[in-house]
């Protein structure tokens, strides 16, 4: 039994055994970096599991804050970070310190999108998906693909998921496997109107890090070659084959064109969220100190480092606004991107 006094280098002594990993394969994560994609429920587990193998960098980057509704199934998050009103990458990024000390784990508070993923996952050996809509996932695959970066798609809802590794190069890609993925809208089904089992993020989160520590350790010939999907209720799995496709526009012709993304997004694809995120310009961004203080003078905002929360009105009511340092808003109570622009002008600008 491990006692207070034993040395912190038997750490990953049970992993480290293993034949599939040994000490060089040990070496190899630690000396890695790994892009994590939203840190909700699959994002959140698969961090979990990375910091406790020894991935000596891992990069978190979500949108979003911590709220009620996350506790259920997302493992990186407390009570107290609901009511601090936390970015999840930053609870996440604080709470694995706290499990792993050797490692460094960095938050960064964005939208992943058209006009920042190569910044944002370049350098990386590794990029794990915990996004929750498809449209991002396509604009991660192109950027994966451009950069030659490996990535393991993961998804779920309801009961199920679904997971699959992408090896640019040696492997079909997203959009070999799914070839509209790239223009599909928001479904009409989410975590917030069907539901989602804690277990199911697990298990793909799971499958995940497994695919992710073989492609670390350089271990490529074990990666899946398929597209798996679970069902919990009732239980199955399933493997179907994915098979690259030599006339994919994107790891075949290689035409990124969903990289070229517009200067102002507004989405209505915030899973579980009757919210629209309204995404300014690069260089449109709102002086924060200056914004918050002017608020100040017209309605009631709670403030932290990372973002302002206020009530805002318009002629169907209220809504509750949250605007993050970079000038990026989340409009809740609608759907109708117009209403949520003309609400963001209204107290933002732009």
């Amino acid at each position: 039994m491990a006692t207070g006094g034993q040395h912190r280098s038997g750490r990953y002594a049970r992993q480290q055994v293993l034949a599939e990993i040994g000490a060089e394969g040990q070496a190899r994560i630690a000396a890695a970096k790994v892009v994590i994609v939203g840190v909700g429920a699959l994002g959140s587990n698969s961090a979990n599991l990375l910091a406790r193998a020894g991935v000596g960098q891992l990069t978190l980057i979500d949108r979003d804050f911590v709220d009620w509704t996350n506790l259920q199934r997302q493992c990186l998050y407390e009570e107290a970070d609901v009511e601090a009103t936390t970015p999840k990458a930053e609870a996440a990024a604080a709470h694995l310190g706290r499990i792993n000390s050797d490692i460094v784990c960095e938050a960064i508070v964005e939208d992943f999108n058209a006009g920042n993923a190569e910044r944002l996952i370049s350098g990386a050996d590794l990029v794990v998906d915990g996004l929750d809509n498809f449209h991002s996932r396509a604009v991660l695959n192109q950027a994966c693909v451009k950069l030659g970066i490996p990535w393991v798609h993961g998804a779920c809802l309801g009961t199920y998921g679904n997971a699959a590794t992408i090896v640019p190069g040696r492997t079909a890609c997203l959009h070999c496997l799914m070839p509209e993925v790239g223009h599909a809208a928001s479904p009409p089904l989410s975590c917030e109107t069907v539901g989602v089992i804690g277990s199911a993020p697990v298990i793909v989160a799971a499958w995940q890090v497994a695919e992710a520590m073989k492609i670390l350790v350089g271990d490529l010939d074990a990666i899946s070659t398929s597209f798996t999907h679970f069902d919990l209720w009732p239980a199955g799995v399933e493997e179907l084959p994915a098979v690259r496709r030599p006339d994919c526009p994107t790891c075949g012709k290689r035409d990124f064109d969903l990289l070229s993304g517009p200067d102002r997004l507004a989405s209505a694809s915030i899973c579980g969220r009757d919210a629209v995120q309204i995404v300014p310009a690069a260089d449109a961004a709102p002086d924060f100190d200056l914004l918050c203080e002017t608020l100040a003078n017209t309605v009631e905002i709670a403030r932290n480092d990372f973002l302002v929360r206020f009530t805002g009105t318009d002629h169907a009511g209220t809504h509750d606004i949250v605007v993050f340092r970079d000038g990026r808003a989340m409009i809740f109570g609608t759907g109708d991107t117009k209403q949520a622009l003309a609400l963001y002008g209204k107290y933002v600008g732009g």
